[in-house]
């Protein structure tokens, strides 16, 4: 290196050299990454692994409802033989002191369980304090009210029980099983009342009518979906025994069965009218307790022979029923969006199928509800019409077998004895309807 320059033209010649150095070695680098990807080519990456699936929880939440039911279900039969069985020498009146500590304490846990979270303990420990209630009303009857009746207490105490199980369902609103069980419970007081109180079958049957009244009642107005299954079935059940009663009594006192068929048709087309999935059914049963309350009462007007004829009569009447409303269907759609007719909302208005006919007033029948009494009446008319062929078929191609002469008398005698003559009234009613 020339030292002979200045220092100043020489730093300046040495910073020079040295930024050609890293040009180079840039140069230099960038060829050899170039030559070391030709040389060796990238191998392509590994597919990523999908992620495991969590493994599951050992023991699922069915296993866990199954578990806490066996668990109640077990408390529940410890607690009945501890009540129902003399234990050691503790005594009816001991034993109902200490039911009542626990059934207090099982009433009261669900209040922290559901505050945890722990809603299924919950529901299980509710359950085993409301079987516990039903215990200690068992005890108060051993040991303070022994000499009272069986079926009377029965009813009063169900009453209680029902009416304190919806005051508790309705403030642990979280839990599902107290609301369903109060309304099983709310279907004993009327029944057993009358059983109590001597009533007949007449009584019993209007009690349970009674009852499947206020169940139509929780169905159409209450909220839980099993608050409303329940009192649907028991109210099918109860509505269905006090119509077959009603029409026992048709046929043995007409007048004793007529005003129960009739309150029970009334009921029934209430809840055919409000809730169109059924009212194709409960039109039906409407239909026919109609048929049975009227058809019974002209049954006790007219001759022996003419029953069949009045209850055709009738069931062709209610048959007619089909041709009501029939020209609205199509208008239905219109008025209902009109505001003139048509399904009210939930809560409030008109139920459906009410509105303006064609004329501007009027009711107008649903299509199911005519095609359930339509039906009901059809159905009997048909068996009317079965009752009535064999006669008139007799009558009709009787003679044609008979082989004797004219004038032998054989001619002169009924072709079946046991019909009356009112069998032909019957085909030319049904054909005529």
């Amino acid at each position: 290196m020339d030292n002979s320059l200045p220092p100043a033209d020489e730093l300046v010649l040495v910073d020079r050299e040295l930024a050609q150095l890293d040009a180079r070695r840039s140069q230099l680098l960038a060829r050899r990454a170039w030559l070391i990807q030709v040389l060796y080519p990238p191998v392509a990456a590994a597919a990523p692994l999908h992620p495991r699936p969590p493994v599951a929880d050992s023991t699922p939440r069915s296993a866990q409802n199954v578990l806490l039911t066996l668990g109640g279900t077990l408390l529940t039969i410890a607690a009945v033989a501890f009540t129902l069985v003399s234990w050691g020498s503790m005594g009816i009146g001991a034993r109902a002191t200490v039911l009542a500590v626990v059934t207090g304490a099982a009433l009261a846990a669900p209040v922290a369980l559901l505050r945890k979270g722990l809603r299924s303990t919950a529901e299980s420990v509710a359950a085993l304090g409301l079987v516990l209630t039903v215990l200690d009303a068992y005890a108060l009857h051993r040991v303070a009210l022994p000499e009272t009746d069986g079926p009377g207490y029965t009813a009063v105490a169900s009453a209680v029980l029902a009416g304190a199980w919806t005051a508790y369902g309705s403030a642990l609103s979280r839990l599902r099983i107290p609301l369903p069980v109060a309304v099983l419970a709310a279907q004993l007081p009327l029944p057993l009342g009358v059983l109590a109180a001597g009533g007949g079958s007449t009584a019993f049957a209007w009690a349970a009518l009674l009852t499947a009244t206020a169940d139509a009642a929780l169905v159409l107005w209450a909220r839980p979906a099993a608050v409303r299954i329940t009192a649907g079935t028991a109210g099918a059940a109860l509505g269905g025994w006090a119509l077959l009663t009603g029409g026992w009594l048709s046929l043995v006192t007409p007048w004793s069965g007529a005003p129960l068929l009739l309150a029970g048709a009334a009921v029934t087309l209430y809840g055919a009218w409000r809730v169109p999935a059924v009212a194709t059914a409960a039109s039906a049963i409407t239909g026919l307790a109609l048929l049975a309350a009227v058809g019974g009462l002209l049954r006790t007007a007219l001759p022996v022979d003419w029953a069949v004829p009045g209850y055709v009569l009738v069931a062709l009447a209610l048959a007619s029923v089909w041709l009501l409303g029939g020209a609205t269907d199509a208008t239905a759609p219109r008025e209902g969006v009109s505001g003139q007719g048509g399904a009210a909302a939930p809560g409030g208005g008109l139920p459906h199928g009410t509105g303006s006919g064609p004329a501007g007033g009027g009711v107008r029948l649903p299509r199911g509800i005519r095609l359930g009494l339509a039906g009901a009446g059809a159905g009997v008319a048909a068996l009317g019409v079965a009752w009535a062929l064999p006669p008139s078929l007799a009558g009709l191609l009787g003679p044609v077998a008979r082989t004797t002469e004219v004038w032998s008398g054989e001619h002169t005698a009924r072709a079946l004895a046991s019909y009356p003559a009112t069998a032909v009234l019957v085909l030319a009613v049904a054909v005529a309807g």
